[in-house]
């Protein structure tokens, strides 16, 4: 009888001290006086496991860090290129295009390269003034403007009431631009240093963005994209030449800086790439698709890309 009431008393005790222990079933102390059942004898050791929240957060800052090990990897590529005044991230080929022989093939003229031969560093896989009509006026922002080629071109377009934004992450690219902007007297055109997938320009504020084989670089063409539908005009257009897949690549493709600066290793499939377009709230027409760029660029067949021309116009 005595130990029955011990006990009860044990129980009503451990409940009212945090509800630690609930009776005789769940801590043997409770089977004697309520005395021996402390509170600190009650606390249970809890080794925390990681939820799913802490796991995002730790693969999120594992991809934060491998993008801007990417963007590392391009911007002193690409400065490189700058100083040197040609494409050399592959040796003896090209890095996203091969110099002026390669620019007469992938579209611009005798005439636009003579003109402004200092702003050729030979990268681009295709001309995207050539897609689409540049009318006067027009704001015109462009994603990697190199040293100014794409942008000189566009400027004489859309004319004095015109404007055009070259965009780069390459301080020295950017260096360079402006020095050819002022040499060859362009008045109508800034060069801004920025990332692609974060513009430095404000929403509904441009006619055409356009690209030429830089957004393969991005490692967020998602962010690419919706940074570009945010800073057209409803009604806007991008025009843009990229290379895409048409098969994967090894892992050591992909894991090869060479093949990263050179426009293939960061490359998406070309129906993940059209995706992300759409979904960003593009409707895309593709003008011409080269399977032949790879043998331009490297004289080899073992690369499964092509250079790609869209047009993608602003529907949402």
């Amino acid at each position: 009888m005595k130990k029955l009431l011990y006990t009860a008393l044990a129980t009503y005790t451990c409940a009212i001290m945090g509800g630690r222990c609930c009776g005789p079933s769940s801590c043997w102390q409770c089977s004697w006086p309520p005395s021996r059942c402390s509170t600190k004898q009650q606390k249970q050791t809890i080794t925390p496991t990681p939820t799913k929240a802490k796991k995002t957060i730790r693969e999120e800052s594992r991809k934060e860090r491998d993008a801007q090990a990417i963007k590392d990897t391009v911007t002193e590529a690409y400065s490189q290129v700058a100083q040197e005044g040609s494409s050399c991230c592959i040796p003896g080929g090209g890095c996203c295009g091969g110099g002026t022989d390669l620019s007469q093939y992938i579209g611009y003229s005798k005439e636009e390269l003579d003109a402004l031969g200092d702003a050729n560093l030979g990268l681009g896989c295709g001309n995207p003034i050539s897609l689409g009509e540049f009318k006067e006026g027009f704001v015109v922002l462009d994603l990697g403007s190199g040293a100014g080629l794409d942008c000189f071109l566009a400027a004489k377009k859309v004319g004095p009431t015109g404007k055009v934004i070259g965009v780069d992450m390459t301080p020295d690219m950017i260096n360079k631009a402006q020095e050819n902007a002022q040499k060859y007297g362009i008045e109508n055109v800034e060069f801004r240093l920025g990332d692609i997938e974060q513009l430095p320009a404000d929403d509904n504020s441009i006619d055409i963005v356009m690209s030429n084989c830089v957004i393969n670089l991005a490692p967020d063409k998602s962010k690419v994209f919706e940074e570009a539908h945010r800073v057209l005009r409803p009604g806007g257009k991008m025009y843009v030449s990229d290379v895409i897949l048409l098969a994967e690549l090894s892992e050591e493709q992909k894991n090869d800086t060479n093949l990263l600066c050179a426009c293939v290793a960061g490359a998406l499939l070309k129906d993940e790439y059209l995706n992300k377009l759409t979904h960003a709230g593009f409707d895309v027409t593709i003008i011409d698709e080269d399977t032949e760029i790879n043998k331009k660029w490297f004289d080899s067949d073992e690369l499964p890309i092509a250079s790609v021309k869209f047009i993608a116009s602003k529907i949402s």
